[in-house]
């Protein structure tokens, strides 16, 4: 199969700000969202052919699609050091990080490697339209869409993730075989995570435009059948319940530093005569359980503000640069009632309440009400383009897009 080669490349469609959660969509097998998320999501795997019906049309026109992005713009984007890459070779397995030249990469017709990109969504508009299409999961659940490119017999080998993912055919065939086993042990002889022990339940081909969803520890191996097999990866990760409430208590313990009140130095004039100068004592005890109950540090409306804005921080590998950005703060409200604003593919937003959370920060306490309109827009809506009233010394929005955070 070379002719896809030849073909157009396909052009994704941005997903409709308000999406259709209960009417059946192809994306999911002719499941609306709800009952997806009902039935499937994180539950059970679910194959869906066609869930790109442009590339079974386009076929039957005799005008086949190809993957949005090329090989050759996709081994441009894996020499960026800034682009987190993996090499990875079969036959034995071996693999690399990046950045790669262009040289150092298989002809697309040589077999057994794999070429692995993350965070493509900030790299090409058409990755970044895909993750549009699954806005009907909650963004703090979302992690990236990465780009596997394969010759033949190309893969990672069997293995499992802890987190749910879309698997979308992009161009040529790939051979996917999955199993729920329990065994999930894996081989320590291999620099790979690859299982020990892995038994095929089920097989499919998948062809352009089909899609495999998986849940976690859902064991899987995907093997490329064809020259320049591209697999797009929407993945959504599940941290550890003690990452949340680490990350939680850190940021918690941050935020005792706008208590006045805790400023303040213990004392123990009540403190008696003690035989036992060894022990923690207890007006010490007594006084600091007091001082925790009145800040009331075990409900869990405290912890949610940290929680939020660990979960809005960007990956570890985003890259903003705002060094391009000259307006000043009139000059940026002028262009805001002239063009929409967006957040930087890489910046994350989450809303707690009233607050917006913008890479790992509140960008909504303290702001005007025209700035938080514009926050929560952003937020909801991934854009804004209008006026947010007269110009504040204390912007958070025209900070953020001196950072790079915000573009036009």
């Amino acid at each position: 199969m070379t002719a896809f080669y030849l073909s157009k490349p396909y052009d994704p469609p941005q997903a409709p700000q308000n999406l259709p959660l209960d009417r059946p969509w192809a994306l999911l097998g002719g499941n609306s969202p709800q009952q997806f998320m009902k039935s499937y999501w994180h539950k059970k795997p679910l194959l869906v052919r066609g869930a790109i019906p442009a590339f079974e049309l386009a076929k039957r026109m005799g005008e086949p699609l190809d993957s949005a992005i090329s090989a050759e713009d996709l081994f441009k984007i894996s020499s960026n050091d800034a682009v987190e890459s993996r090499f990875i070779k079969a036959k034995p397995w071996a693999f690399t990080d990046g950045p790669f030249k262009k040289k150092s990469i298989p002809s697309l017709d040589s077999p057994d490697w794999t070429l692995l990109l993350q965070g493509m969504e900030a790299r090409h508009p058409a990755a970044a339209k895909i993750l549009s299409w699954f806005r009907f999961i909650p963004d703090a659940r979302l992690d990236d869409l990465m780009i596997s490119i394969a010759g033949p017999g190309g893969g990672v080998g069997p293995h499992f993730d802890s987190y749910d993912v879309f698997l979308i055919q992009m161009s040529g065939r790939r051979r996917w075989r999955i199993s729920e086993q329990k065994d999930l042990s894996l081989n320590p002889d291999l620099p790979l995570k690859i299982l020990k022990r892995f038994q095929v339940e089920q097989e499919w081909d998948l062809e352009p435009g089909d899609m495999l969803y998986l849940p976690p520890h859902i064991a899987h191996d995907g093997i490329a059948l064809d020259a320049g097999c591209q697999t797009w990866s929407v993945g959504f990760r599940a941290q550890s319940y003690k990452e949340i409430l680490q990350e939680g208590l850190w940021r918690l313990a941050e935020s005792l530093e706008d208590i006045p009140e805790l400023e303040k130095r213990f004392a123990d004039p009540k403190q008696t005569a003690t035989s036992q100068a060894e022990q923690l004592p207890q007006e010490l005890i007594k006084q600091v359980a007091q001082k925790l109950n009145s800040l009331k540090l075990d409900r869990i409306e405290n912890f949610l503000p940290g929680i939020a804005a660990y979960l809005s921080e960007p990956k570890p590998q985003a890259y903003f640069d705002g060094s391009a950005h000259d307006l000043s703060p009139e000059e940026f409200v002028i262009q805001l009632a002239k063009k929409a604003v967006k957040p930087h593919p890489q910046t994350r937003l989450l809303v707690l309440g009233a607050k917006v959370y913008c890479n790992g920060e509140d960008v909504t306490t303290g702001q005007a009400s025209g700035i938080k309109k514009v926050w929560r827009a952003l937020a909801a809506k991934k854009q804004f383009k209008g006026s947010m009233g007269k110009i504040e010394a204390n912007n958070s929005l025209f900070d953020a897009f001196e950072a790079g955070w915000l573009v036009f």
